[in-house]
């Protein structure tokens, strides 16, 4: 088994905590009044589920990091797999403030889409450079944001753009 590097794992854990400090900021208030007044499909999981979800990305984002920095030799595979998962981080923030903070059910649905189009090219990434993220971590993840699709979709066409 390898040693973990320091610098690597210092960059891997600042990153997703720097995002979610700003994704909170940019959202402000929470905005789950306004979702929770919100007409729901019938297979939309409970709220703690998403906090779980959120927790594991959050995590998940931070093994990959460490994984691409301490094991991907490629420049180009690791630049492009760093690239892709620091966008997927910021992405997801800006899904947050789309859907919370404009309180936007469409704006919630596109940023799911935009966010499927690039873990998509993270996995194809991955899957020539560092497979072991992609096989155990991404996967899995993948088909919760295939969830999320349908769900937004769903609430977007429940509720119109409000």
């Amino acid at each position: 088994m390898r040693r973990l590097r320091k610098s690597p794992l210092v960059v891997a854990v600042a990153a997703p905590i720097l995002f979610a400090i700003f994704g909170a900021t940019l959202v402000g208030g929470s905005g789950l009044d306004w979702y929770a007044g919100l007409a729901e499909p019938w297979f939309l999981v409970p709220l703690w589920a998403f906090y779980l979800v959120g927790l594991a990305y959050y995590v998940l984002a931070a093994v990959v990091l460490y994984r691409v920095l301490a094991h991907v030799d490629d420049p180009g595979g690791r630049a492009a797999s760093l690239v892709l998962t620091i966008g997927l981080l910021l992405l997801s923030e800006l899904w947050n403030y789309g859907f919370f903070g404009l309180r936007s059910t469409l704006a919630g649905f596109l940023g799911i889409a935009v966010f499927l189009v690039a873990l998509t090219a993270l996995m194809a990434a991955l899957r020539r450079y560092e497979r072991f993220s992609l096989a155990l971590l991404l996967i899995p993840y993948y088909l919760w944001v295939l969830y999320d699709l349908v769900w937004t979709y769903a609430l977007w066409r429940l509720n119109g753009a409000a």
